[in-house]
Parts: C-alpha cells; structure tokens; sequence
C-alpha cells in the first residue's frame, strides 16, 4: 500500500505540472483546441482542450460529450479512441462521435478528493494539504464548463465523465451528488481507500435510494497488489464496492459493468479500461438492421437510451438494407427520417433521389438531388444524374 500511495502521490505532481510548449506550433498535426475559461467558482483561469469530429458547420450535426478528468495526461489517447470507434475509420461506428473535453489540473489534490484529510495510514502526507475541493470543482464543471462548452459547440444531451484514481472517485461524487449532470461514468482504479473509505461507506445508501436508470458505470480495477498480499486499502476498497453494486440491495437500476486487470499496474490502465468503458456504455450502440429494421420507430426508440436521434450514417444503411430486401416503401420512410432530421445533409437528399428514380417518379428525383447538390457542388452524381434525365426529355 505504502507504495502505490507514493505513486499516487507521484503522478499528483505530474498531472499537476502544464504540457511542455514547442515554439514551432506551425510544424504540429493539430487534434483539438486550447481554450481557457475563468472560473469565478474556483477564482481562477482554467484551460480546458476540445476534440471535435469532424462536421460541417450549419449540417445539424450534434455530438455527445465526454468530460476527461486528468486531461492533461488522457487527451490523446481518448480523443484518439474516439476518432478511432466512433468516426468510421476503417468502417468502425460503434461508438457515437464525440466531443472530448479535457480538464488539464491545476491543483489535483485539492480539486478531484471529496473531502479535507491529510492523513494516510494515520501519517499526515504534505502533497494532501490542499485536498477537500471537490464539491467546488463539480459545481466548476457543472455551471461554468458545461454550458461554455454547450454554447460553442453542437452538443446533445448525454454526457460521459470519465476519471483515473483520484479522478476515479470524484466520477464517482459526480453520480452521488449531481447525477442529473451526466448519463455514463468510467470509474478507473478509483482511489476509494479516500478518508477512511468515506465513499465507499455512502454507498449502501446511494445505491438503495437513488434512482439512476438510464444510468451506466464502469468500474474498472488495475492489480495493485504487491507480492506476497491478497489484498490491501487500494484493493480491498474496490472489492468491497463491487460488492455493493453487486447487492440485491441496489435498487438504482443503474447499468453497471466492472472488470478486473490483473496484468495492467494502476497507471498501466487508464487505456485499456477507457476502451472496455466506452464499449460498456454503447454495446447497444450499433444496432443491426435484423433487429430493428422492421420498423423507423424502433430505431427512434433505440437511441433515445442515449439522449440522440440515429445517426444519418445508420439510417441511411437501414434505408439502403431495405432497399436491397425490395421494400421501397420501408426504405422511403428511412430516408425521409434523415432529411428531416438532417435537412443540410447533402447525402440525405441523394439517397431519397436513386430511391425516387428507381421507382420511375424522375420528376421528384430530379428535385432531391437538385436540392443535394445545392447542398454540395461537389456532387458528381447528382449532375450526372440530372443531365441524363433532363436529356431523355429532350
């Protein structure tokens, strides 16, 4: 134990220290923005870095947040998940398209503990003197971070906040005392030794009264044993939560997964438990047009479990499916969904338009895909499409 607290106490003091500055910012491959918000909560500036999918602008486009706690040390690696599971690379979408708010720390100690305690093993540790700010730094993220990040960029609804050993526990607080502020929660090697177990002791209560449905959490726990131990405070308190989650005594409703990592060190697991994480929350995300095809109101109802209307990428090969299984009709009533609800969306009008033409209707066809390439001038197959047509009238 005495030497996973010095390594928690070691990465306090990195987490805390600000990113090295290259000169040459003209020489970098940009993945997110800078920014800073003064914070009259916390009375100081805060920097907070922003990954954004790629878009365009005025398309109607929103996005799911996820809030990353130690953003400093994580950015990278999950806004490169993200781009990664969630934008099509090499046709993966199986997690949505996110933006990443990273929150690099200025004072960790003070702002990701949930209580004041110096104290270790019953030996007072200098780096905690400044700890207990947690509620104070929630209240930062809830008030002032979350709607300077809504009021800039294309968000819905659900959030995901996300958070490593003392970070670990403030996600945790989170869902104790603001969980209308956010719908998911990845736990990692949570650092519920904290004052005596204070969280750990709350949750018989939390999880017996506190309705979380629609909720998830990931409690993700790395092997910090040392030889020759069974347990330990940093082991053993994790153990003891899962026992509460496991208990016939929560009545939360809240989704819940956890998952031990018996070859991942507790600073060796942030990446591989932020993945598992992700996958937890959106193992529904992908849906399979067999399931749920039958029907545009069934895939209406699937993602309102995440706070979005689906995505124009699913719809669209829903519509297509259809297509192929020779049922226009169900298909015309995918591609409507995506022109009403994406009416900027150049795709949504050419997709309804090859509908429209094989049907034979050329003169609504030739509409669609008229307005797609108002929408994008770019669009070869569209004038392609529209010459042919307008030279057979000829």
């Amino acid at each position: 134990m005495k030497n996973l607290i010095l390594f928690i106490a070691a990465i306090s003091l990195v987490f805390s220290c600000g990113p090295q500055r290259n000169p040459q910012n003209d020489q970098r491959i940009s993945i997110g923005k800078s920014d800073t918000l003064h914070s009259n909560i916390l009375n100081e500036d805060r920097p907070y870095w922003v990954y954004v999918p790629p878009y365009t602008p005025n398309s109607g486009k929103k996005f799911s947040v996820l809030y990353l706690l130690d953003g400093d040390a994580h950015f990278h690696s999950v806004s490169g998940l993200i781009q990664i599971l969630g934008t099509g690379v090499n046709g993966t979408t199986i997690v949505p398209e996110m933006i990443v708010v990273a929150i690099p720390n200025t004072d960790r100690t003070r702002d990701l503990t949930p209580s004041h305690s110096e104290l270790i093993n019953g030996e007072v540790r200098n780096f905690l003197k400044s700890s207990g700010g947690g509620d104070k730094f929630l209240e930062f993220v809830k008030t002032e971070l979350i709607p300077q990040i809504e009021s800039s960029y294309p968000t819905h609804p659900f959030r995901v906040l996300v958070g490593h050993s003392f970070g670990g526990i403030t996600a945790i607080q989170a869902m104790y005392t603001m969980p209308e502020t956010f719908d998911a929660y990845i736990a990692i090697d949570p650092s519920l030794w904290w004052d005596k177990q204070l969280l750990l002791k709350k949750a018989d209560s939390v999880f017996s009264t506190q309705k979380m449905e629609n909720k998830y959490l990931f409690l993700a726990q790395a092997n910090t044993l040392n030889p020759g131990e069974d347990t330990n405070d940093h082991f053993g308190s994790i153990k003891e939560y899962l026992k509460v989650l496991e208990s016939p005594a929560n009545n939360s409703g809240i989704r819940w997964s956890y998952k031990y990592y018996p070859d991942d060190s507790h600073g060796s697991v942030p990446f591989i438990s932020e993945y598992d994480g992700l996958r937890f929350i959106f193992r529904d995300f992908n849906p399979t047009f067999e399931k749920l095809g039958s029907d545009p109101d069934l895939l209406k109802k699937h993602f309102s479990q995440y706070g979005m209307t689906p995505p124009e990428e699913t719809v669209n090969s829903f519509g297509y499916k259809a297509l192929g299984r020779k049922d226009p009709g169900l298909a015309k009533r995918y591609f409507q969904m995506n022109i009403e609800a994406h009416p900027e969306s150049a795709n949504a009008y050419d997709s309804m338009g090859e509908l429209l033409l094989s049907e034979g209707d050329t003169l609504q066809a030739v509409k669609q895909y008229e307005r797609s390439l108002e929408l994008n001038p770019g669009n070869e197959n569209a004038k392609k499409v529209i010459n042919d047509v307008l030279a057979k009238r000829k």
